[in-house]
């Protein structure tokens, strides 16, 4: 007999969480409990990506239900739940955090989501946790055995690792440990509309030809120029005055606190930085050596302050696997 997940040990606390969050709301403990990882978008050629995964992302623990209803509830917010038919699932008739996800919903579930960090804070969290809702689905349907095996899957060879990038379906090294560097996440707690799209065109092939030599320190200059074609390419279309989260004495334009960022970055040592698109976020990232991290950390946050700005969120980012079952 299967050990509770929440009651292993050995597993991850917020894993052990969501299975514990459910058998406390449902009375009986999940059938399996799913994660995918938020992923930041280092550099793009049109639909080609290279991307890292990160360990914060979403969870959804579930089980399967008989009577063709989906029910899910946000763990952060318990008291609403949703209560859809399958018919209504597949009309879009969701929760707009689910994303298109329960559309795809063949069989009765009951879910519950967690997702680490808000929608915009540079990790795509939006869509891991339509990922970890639609992986949880499919794994759920009766006798699907043999497609549950190739989501999980999605964390082998083609997929995010640890330690790994990918650029599409390939994977590349990016041990950034071992090369003594770090990446950060500067969430600028900044929310507004989704900025408008713009097609990035930075040289992929050529960062993966630098990471599969090891010259990951070559990427920083990239970024930066990634940062500064796309904020060329932002300056045409966003109207100059809009204020951004409210200062004490006064505004700041939204999409300038993303240059802010970036430019305390670089003033700290990073060796390059660049803005992040993700929904109605204005992050952005940083490439550094490792013994330059405290420092780059107090240039952000004294720009920030200096500007009666909110504390932004950093976060330093290991390269981490993709989305899998973990029981």
């Amino acid at each position: 007999m299967d050990t509770d997940l929440a009651d292993r040990l050995g597993a991850a606390p917020e894993l052990r969480l969501a299975s514990y969050t459910y058998s406390e709301l449902f009375g009986h403990p999940p059938a399996g409990v799913w994660h995918a990882p938020g992923t930041v978008t280092l550099l793009a050629d049109g639909p080609l990506r290279l991307t890292v995964a990160a360990r914060w992302g979403a969870i959804v623990a579930a089980a399967p239900r008989g009577d063709g209803v989906i029910e899910a509830i946000r763990m952060n917010r318990p008291d609403e739940r949703v209560h859809l038919t399958l018919a209504e699932a597949a009309a879009g008739a969701g929760p707009s955090w689910a994303g298109t996800a329960l559309r795809g919903a063949r069989a009765g579930a009951t879910l519950l989501v967690n997702t680490d960090l808000p929608d915009g804070s540079g990790l795509g969290s939006a869509a891991a946790t339509e990922t970890a809702i639609g992986l949880a689905l499919e794994d759920l349907v009766p006798g699907d055995t043999a497609a549950a095996g190739d989501r999980a899957g999605a964390a082998g060879p083609v997929g995010h690792r640890p330690g790994r990038a990918l650029l599409g379906d390939r994977g590349l090294p990016f041990d950034l440990s071992a090369a003594g560097l770090r990446l950060m996440v500067i969430d600028t707690r900044v929310r507004d509309l989704p900025q408008p799209p713009i097609v990035e065109h930075s040289s992929v092939t050529e960062a993966a030809a630098a990471l599969e030599a090891g010259a990951f320190e070559a990427l920083g200059p990239m970024l930066t120029a990634a940062h500064a074609a796309l904020a060329d390419a932002l300056a045409a279309t966003v109207p100059a005055g809009r204020s951004a989260a409210p200062a004490a004495d006064g505004a700041q334009q939204i999409d300038d606190v993303q240059q802010i960022a970036v430019s305390a970055a670089l003033d700290g040592g990073a060796l390059g930085a660049r803005m992040l698109v993700d929904g109605p976020g204005r992050p952005a990232c940083a490439l550094l050596r490792a013994p330059v991290l405290t420092d780059v950390r107090r240039a952000i946050t004294a720009a920030f302050s200096a500007r009666r700005l909110r504390a932004p969120r950093l976060l330093t980012i290991e390269p981490a696997a993709g989305p899998r079952r973990h029981h």
